[in-house]
């Protein structure tokens, strides 16, 4: 079965204009066929009616009409029928015909073919007898009527066009709304506009709106709870950091040292996940902040300055190639925030001794920021799991939340920032490269 309404409407208007067309061109060719059939009728009564008004005299082996370059089947036929050669086959032209026929039209067989005859009772004594052969009467009209028809069955293929057409115009609004929902963000839940949609589908798109309000309720109850959840629980996770601060300036033996060493690399990797929570939270909600325009160089710079110890630790080598004079238009705290957790996570995923490349390119419009360690990398049947909150790669023995790169995705998808992932050796199909398009700067000097 068909889904397509286009088409099934196509369709269902194609099929009622055939059967029209076809019942139109038969009622067409028979009333043409039957019209032509008439006028050849009538033909050889008005020939009758001259013949019998100029009282010629006819001669007794009878007369043959037609015209220059004509087929003898075209003939019309004069013959009287009291005669000489009546009933008598010895004339050239005549058919043998019997005196007694009634007046009128009448179809007779003779010499094994069907003839098409008027026979009248001349006013001066004589009867007469016009003829002509059925089959080329019939070829007449059928020619005719194929004629009166053919112009309209060559427009049904035209007229069918014409209603794909319509029907293809008049469910474009449709298309055009279907296309405007496709290149929504996901986090975009506002209402459909219906001023300018057709009456017999506002209904529907009112019903989505309705749909798109309650899920934006479940979502923001859903993120209230995650904030105020994270939120309560870190004034107990600080109590328990700060009496294990406290027990460990007590004496403890060598056991319960490691013991509680464990106990605060657990408080720590749960604070972090608070933090984190939170800031997804706060990220997801908040509303779009005003642009500045920021230098790329200084804000990698800036990430950078963090994040080195923990590079150092691992004695990883950070190589920056961004010129000085490279601006962009956004908010230099969330793009703060977006640098931090990629180069965090290459960091993390890079191993000891590794290498990890910033590359900053102005484009037409655009900038381009490119990220690439040589780490394991992500399998490509995950880029886009990697941004779900809470995903985690099989095998991943790195600690961490699975909530960095959601917070990346939900600050780009509101700053209009295009994230692409590649590998950073496509050949051994190994390392990150992670892309972001951001938009250029207009001015060339940044907004302090």
């Amino acid at each position: 079965m068909i889904s397509s309404l286009q088409w099934r409407l196509s369709l269902t208007l194609t099929g009622a204009i055939l059967l029209v067309a076809i019942g139109a061109g038969w009622l067409g060719f028979k009333s043409a066929y039957d019209d032509t059939i008439g006028l050849q009728d009538d033909l050889l009564m008005q020939v009758g009616s001259l013949l019998d008004r100029l009282e010629v005299t006819l001669p007794e082996e009878g007369l043959v009409g037609g015209y220059p370059g004509a087929d003898h089947e075209f003939r019309i036929t004069l013959q009287r029928l009291d005669g000489p050669g009546r009933g008598s086959t010895s004339g050239q032209h005549l058919l043998a015909l019997p005196a007694d026929l009634p007046d009128g039209l009448q179809t007779v067989l003779a010499h094994g073919e069907y003839f098409r005859l008027y026979v009248r009772t001349l006013r001066s004594g004589p009867r007469i007898a016009l003829s002509q052969e059925t089959d080329v009467r019939d070829q007449i009209a059928y020619r005719n009527a194929w004629r009166a028809v053919l112009p309209f069955l060559a427009l049904v293929p035209l007229l069918l066009l014409v209603i794909h057409r319509l029907v293809r115009g008049l469910l474009a609004p449709v298309n055009m709304l279907s296309q405007e929902i496709d290149r929504r963000r996901d986090d975009d839940l506002q209402a459909i506009a219906t001023t300018t949609l057709p009456r017999e589908i506002q209904p529907f798109v009112e019903a989505i709106n309705r749909l798109l309000e309650r899920v934006a309720y479940t979502l923001a109850a859903q993120r209230r709870f995650v904030a105020d959840a994270a939120h309560e629980l870190r004034t107990p996770l600080t109590a328990l950091s700060l009496q294990a601060e406290r027990l460990e300036q007590s004496g403890l033996t060598g056991d319960a040292r490691q013991r509680l060493a464990r106990l605060r690399s657990g408080i720590e990797r749960a604070k972090t996940l608070l933090h984190q929570l939170l800031t997804l939270a706060r990220t997801q909600a908040a509303a779009p902040r005003e642009n500045a325009v920021v230098a790329v160089r200084a804000l990698i710079r800036q990430v950078l300055e963090s994040l080195l110890p923990l590079a150092q630790q691992k004695n990883i080598d950070i190589s920056v190639d961004a010129p000085e004079d490279v601006h962009i238009a956004s908010s230099e705290l969330e793009l703060l925030l977006v640098l931090n957790n990629l180069l965090d996570n290459a960091i993390r995923y890079t191993p000891a001794g590794g290498h990890i490349d910033i590359t900053v390119r102005q484009q037409p419009g655009q900038v381009r920021v490119v990220i690439a360690d040589d780490g394991p990398g992500i399998p490509m049947a995950q880029w886009q799991q990697v941004f779900e909150p809470f995903y985690r790669l099989n095998g991943n023995q790195e600690p961490g939340s699975g909530l960095g790169l959601a917070i990346v995705k939900a600050i780009a998808d509101r700053l209009h920032i295009d994230i692409s992932l590649a590998f950073s050796d496509p050949d051994q199909g190994s390392g990150l490269q992670i892309s972001l398009i951001l938009p250029a700067a207009a001015a060339a000097t940044p907004v302090p």
